[in-house]
């Protein structure tokens, strides 16, 4: 594969990476050979740099399934509040009706 040079690495490194992928791919299925590693292993800012990220992830994880948590709880209890308003809605209706009966029966 040749070389682009839109790619964000040098043309040296790239040749490299290739060279190393060349050589896995010939010794992918020896299971007596070292796996071959393609890429340089990383800096240890660039692990630190890993770790923080992945520990703000975990916090905005949390904090995530905690604000869905509320919003359900939130829901569900407004669907509650609903439901008792519409029980009092009915409860208040009958009893206008009966009072309504109860009027026409007294004008009788």
């Amino acid at each position: 594969m040749p070389y682009n040079a839109y790619l964000q690495i040098t043309e040296e490194k790239y040749n490299l990476i290739c060279n190393r992928f060349k050589e896995y791919m010939a010794h992918i299925d020896d299971l007596n050979i070292e796996p071959i590693k393609i890429f340089d292993p990383l800096s240890p800012k660039q692990n630190e740099e890993l770790e923080l990220i992945r520990e703000v992830s975990k916090d905005l994880q949390k904090k995530k399934e905690e604000d869905v948590k509320k919003a359900a709880e939130a829901a569900a209890e407004a669907e509650k509040a609903a439901k008792e308003n519409k029980v009092t809605e009915k409860d208040d209706s009958e009893n206008t009706e009966e009072n309504v009966t109860k009027d026409d029966k007294k004008q009788e």
